[in-house]
């Protein structure tokens, strides 16, 4: 992942809707960018799982993402097996989330719009 990150603390719920196997759960974001958001505490989801994503970045717009469950850094690899991943990659994400995003991202970070 390689896009611009900014920092925020926003819930997120991470879901998946597959029959059986449907959970969900919410964690805290702790930085987003238009390619995913790292989340402060792992999901409980398979690293490589898609699911659904979504949260409302601090000015009120609210984000609905597909995305995939990945390792955030090479810490995460040492947890337990089966303990998730903090990284959650958006997978196409639509035109609209990914512009709400970035001007937020650019805001945050004091960037020209």
């Amino acid at each position: 992942m390689s896009a611009l990150r900014a920092p925020v603390a926003v819930p997120v719920e991470v879901r998946i809707s597959a029959g059986l196997d449907a959970r969900r759960v919410f964690r805290l974001a702790a930085s987003v960018g238009e390619d995913g958001v790292r989340l402060v505490r792992a999901a409980p989801f398979e690293i490589g799982r898609p699911v659904d994503v979504r949260f409302v970045l601090p000015a009120g717009e609210p984000v609905e993402v597909r995305a995939e469950v990945l390792h955030a850094d090479a810490d995460d690899e040492n947890e337990h097996e089966g303990a998730g991943g903090r990284e959650l990659a958006f997978i196409e994400p639509p035109g609209a989330a990914r512009a709400a995003i970035g001007a937020y991202v650019r805001a945050r970070l004091g960037l020209p719009g």
